[in-house]
């Protein structure tokens, strides 16, 4: 366990995370099932999975990590799997993949979340049967490798929205580990500060330094959307551009955030904006639809006079003064609005914008859209 260490915290999460990891790698146990790893950037999954290897029975056996999105999927297929010669154009020699690199030993698929769908399939006939085939190659070849994947993203709703494979995702989350962010683990922000700023010192040759109060204050204030390594990040710019004894909140130059909301405003569909641009409008005319406001003039934004299914949901009732386009009142009874009225000579039905509510208004204001 001596890279398990590392994960600094005492935090409830942390010492949640760190009890499971312990019943996980039972002392003998060879056998381990596929392991999924989730979290935000910077919160230290990479970090786990080198400690998972170092704590368990393949501790000195290879460790192979790939990062998935930083290779294009021709390139990356190629590195997983290898190739045989002549497979494609400059294959000289026959190339071992990096699963048979990590044989008898743990394979780390960073940014899993990011693998191609072709990708996809291919690698999970391998976490399933456990044999690889070359590119170019005509047999399988088997391996013997612990497999454990990370990723930043939501790997359940990637496959509620058909980006992930679901078998796949099934497989490889046989165990699902969460790694915290940094905002979420109280005190061990200063914990975790005055390690990287003790490794810092000793790195650049500065003195030792400790942080006061303000900035202790300052640590737990700020939202971390960086996490721990934008934490390690900032003490480290302090050790090397300061060789002030007592680290002060001013030279950590951090500022407050607001707090995350508890759940983020669902975006407006076109239908929504719709909606609120027309009762804007007629908020705006006072309720004169005979007579559409200039924005209506552009064609970005249907005018009423044309619109015809935007408005689905209640709205209040019709205001005390309804007017025409003259801007002479029609109306003066809160909450009723007179009937509709003939066009002299034409028999024609008069444009409806006196109804009884604002919710019948905008229903006749829906007419000749297709």
């Amino acid at each position: 366990m001596e890279l398990l260490s590392e994960l600094l915290g005492d935090s409830p999460v942390m010492t949640a995370l760190r009890e499971t990891v312990r019943r996980l790698l039972q002392p003998g146990r060879t056998r381990l099932p596929p392991i999924l790893i989730q979290g935000e950037t910077g919160t230290g999954k990479g970090l786990l999975a080198r400690g998972l290897q170092a704590g368990s029975a393949r501790a000195d056996r290879p460790f192979v990590e790939i990062n998935c999105a930083a290779l294009p999927a021709t390139l990356l297929e190629a590195e997983m799997f290898g190739f045989e010669r002549g497979a494609f154009t400059d294959a000289r020699q026959a190339k071992r993949g990096l699963f048979q690199t990590a044989h008898t030993g743990t394979i780390f698929l960073d940014e899993i979340g990011l693998l191609p769908a072709d990708l996809q399939a291919k690698f999970l006939k391998v976490v399933e049967d456990r044999r690889v085939r070359r590119l170019g190659a005509t047999r399988d070849e088997a391996v013997d490798v612990w497999i454990i994947a990370a990723s930043n993203e939501n790997l359940q709703a990637a496959v509620r929205e058909g980006k992930f494979r679901q078998d796949l995702y099934h497989r490889l989350s046989v165990v699902s580990l969460e790694m915290p962010p940094l905002r979420e683990r109280g005190d061990d922000v200063v914990m975790l500060a005055e390690r990287f700023l003790a490794l810092a010192s000793a790195d650049y040759g500065r003195p030792p330094a400790r942080l006061d109060e303000a900035a202790r204050a300052r640590l737990l204030a700020y939202q971390w959307p960086g996490n721990v390594r934008e934490l390690g990040n900032i003490i480290e710019r302090v050790a090397l551009l300061s060789e002030a004894p007592i680290i002060t909140a001013n030279l950590l130059d951090l500022e407050p955030g607001p707090a995350p909301s508890a759940a983020p405003l669902a975006a407006l569909s076109a239908v929504d904006v719709v909606r609120n641009h027309l009762m804007s409008a007629l908020e705006h005319t006072g309720w004169n639809i005979s007579a559409p406001p200039a924005s209506c003039a552009s064609p970005a934004i249907p005018c009423w006079r044309g619109w015809r299914s935007a408005v689905s949901t209640p709205i209040p009732a019709c205001p005390s003064v309804v007017t025409s386009s003259d801007g002479s009142p029609l109306a003066r009874r809160a909450g009723r609005c007179p009937p509709p009225q003939k066009r002299r000579g034409s028999g024609a039905t008069r444009h409806s914008s006196l109804l009884d509510s604002r919710e019948a208004a905008v229903r006749r204001i829906r007419t000749r859209w297709s």
